[in-house]
Parts: C-alpha cells; sequence; structure tokens
C-alpha cells in the first residue's frame, strides 16, 4: 500500500469524521487490509512535522509482557514468590506469559 498525502491536498479533511466512520464500520485494519484497498487511509498517515517530534522509545522505557516461568510451582519454598510475580502481573498488566508449564504434569 502506498502512501498518499491527502490530508495537505484536501482543506475540508475531517479526521474525526474519519475515525468516527472507521470505528462504526467494526471493519478493524485487518477488515480494511483484506478489503483490497490500494493506499493507506488518511487517518493512519501524519505529516513529517508530527513524525519528528515524537519520542522513539530507549531501552530504559521498553517494556516487556511479564513472563512467569513454573519451573519451581511445586517447590514449596518458591511458591509465594511464584504467586507474588502472578500477582504483579495481573495487577499491572493484566496478562502474563508462562513458561515451563510442562513441569506441572511431571510427578
Amino acid at each position: 500500500m502506498a502512501a498518499t498525502d491527502h490530508i495537505s491536498a484536501t482543506p475540508t479533511y475531517d479526521l474525526a469524521k474519519e475515525f468516527k466512520e472507521f470505528d462504526e464500520s467494526k471493519m478493524g485494519v485487518k477488515g480494511l487490509a483484506e478489503s483490497g484497498i490500494t493506499s493507506i487511509p488518511n487517518m493512519f498517515i501524519h505529516p513529517p512535522e508530527v513524525l519528528s517530534t515524537l519520542k522513539k522509545p530507549t531501552s530504559h522505557t521498553k517494556k516487556a509482557i511479564p513472563l512467569i516461568d513454573l519451573s519451581n510451582f511445586n517447590v514449596p519454598t518458591k511458591r509465594h514468590q511464584l504467586v507474588e510475580q502472578i500477582r504483579e502481573a495481573t495487577s499491572s498488566w493484566g496478562f502474563f506469559q508462562v513458561i515451563n508449564h510442562g513441569y506441572l504434569c511431571q510427578s
């Protein structure tokens, strides 16, 4: 899809109206792509002067989805730490990734 510069070329462009119509269509970005569009809709295009003011992510601001390792699930001394990790992940993120869950099935 090619980006076009319709925003600056169209003085009567109504971004709020386009967002509202897009939202009400319940189509989503996937639906747009599947519809066969050939250019990026104006609401997704930002002029260079806006892009240049956006902050680039830095390593200290990068966040990662919480990772919960269940390999120590059956170790009583580690259970409290695991519960705290899950509590923190659900309260701050609402979800988390689980690894080593196969250990739960082993005796």
